[in-house]
């Protein structure tokens, strides 16, 4: 069996962390500790807690960006296409204790001038989100309606996994499906 790298071990278990109490909360001697490494293994590996955190960013977002890829691939029956998107994301939220985006919850505790590479990385990932469900919206829309829609449905999706971790409430995401299967003429 093969040793895990060190960077891979910090890396998950900072992602842990990061996720669980978020990235504002978190220290380089948490990390340290949740992975039992010492201490000049981290520095050897990450020069600071905004190097692992751009790191961490970096491989969360193409694990979303390969998950949108895979979901664009198969995206399933049309008239079910937004419930399934919605309906995955509210198990995956109700899985991990109503912790909702990472990005956001990231981009909420730094300072976006301090930190610009961990916003430049933000803005990046939300940029491709949107792009997603335009392209989502796409094929259940007129292609001349397909950016405005999908723009919409990008909002209410993230203003309602903004409002279930805030309420620890699924019932958000819900009615934001309603209305974004409304907007794509989706009748239920």
């Amino acid at each position: 069996m093969s040793e895990i790298p060190p960077r891979e071990i910090i890396l998950a278990k900072a992602g842990e962390l990061f996720h669980k109490r978020g990235y504002g909360a978190v220290t380089i001697d948490d990390v340290i500790a949740a992975t039992g490494l010492p201490k000049s293994t981290f520095h050897q590996n990450f020069s600071s807690r905004s190097k692992l955190g751009q790191a961490w960013l970096g491989r969360l977002n193409k694990r979303m960006q390969a998950m949108h890829d895979s979901f664009l691939e198969k995206p399933g029956d049309r008239d079910r296409r937004l419930r399934k998107y919605f309906f995955s994301m509210r198990s995956w939220l109700e899985a991990n204790g109503f912790r909702s985006c990472q990005f956001a919850n990231t981009s909420a505790c730094i300072d976006s001038e301090s930190d610009e590479e961990i916003a430049h990385l933000i803005d990046q990932y939300k940029r491709a989100q949107r792009k997603f469900f335009i392209e989502l919206v796409g094929t259940l829309v007129d292609e001349t309606d397909a950016k405005r829609l999908g723009t919409a449905v990008f909002l209410l999706y993230s203003g309602a996994m903004t409002e279930a971790q805030n309420l620890k409430a699924t019932w958000p995401l819900e009615d934001a499906l309603a209305i974004s299967e409304q907007l794509c003429g989706i009748n239920r």
